[in-house]
């Protein structure tokens, strides 16, 4: 059966570098027999931005985030994939606040016990990464990849990425790059296999 992947924008500039290399990763899966779908965080309607804290999506028997506004409802379709890849630029060692809102509120999507145990409706499926910066891997580009890396683990889903340090071509250029184009595309045929 085809793997259903999900990939979430979260570059605000829609002709950059972020964007053209996950499409090239989003062609490759798609040419592999992967149903893939995409997510715009940047344009989502919210409510409130990111997660109050309230704590009643871990009241509910639902895994649902309560604020009931067009990104809960995303969210909310994330258990339908077996693989949820974050597409970003590096923004200031993390994410864009655009995508730092929708991982937020994927709070809901996990309970957390007393005795320190996790339910998720994720476990067991492949959280990944496609990441541009522009500057290097060491304490910059990394950073942000753990930052996805380590909630994959706590929540028992397997892990992937593909970053890109050094990026300093024009926006949109990366594409023109044989190796950073080869890079993306194999990632991509990775994630539907």
């Amino acid at each position: 059966m085809a793997k259903r992947i999900v990939f979430v924008h979260g570059s605000p500039r829609k002709n950059g570098n972020t964007r053209a290399v996950t499409a090239l990763a989003m062609e490759a899966a798609r040419q592999q027999g992967a149903d893939v779908a995409e997510i715009d965080a940047t344009t989502l309607k919210f409510k409130v931005a990111g997660c109050l804290g309230c704590q009643k999506c871990q009241q509910l028997d639902a895994f649902a985030c309560v604020l009931g506004d067009q990104l809960a409802d995303t969210v909310a379709i994330l258990p339908e994939y077996d693989v949820i890849v974050l597409s970003t630029p590096l923004y200031w060692w993390s994410f864009t606040a655009q995508l730092k809102i929708f991982i937020d509120r994927m709070y809901c999507l996990s309970k957390f016990g007393e005795d320190d145990g996790v339910l998720s409706v994720l476990s067991g499926k492949k959280l990944a990464i496609i990441a541009t910066a522009g500057g290097p891997m060491e304490d910059n580009l990394e950073l942000l990849e753990s930052q996805w890396r380590n909630p994959a683990q706590m929540v028992g889903c397997s892990f992937d990425s593909c970053l890109f340090p050094d990026t300093v071509v024009p926006a949109g250029e990366l594409v023109n790059d044989l190796a950073a184009a080869e890079k993306a595309r194999s990632f991509g045929r990775r994630l539907a296999s």
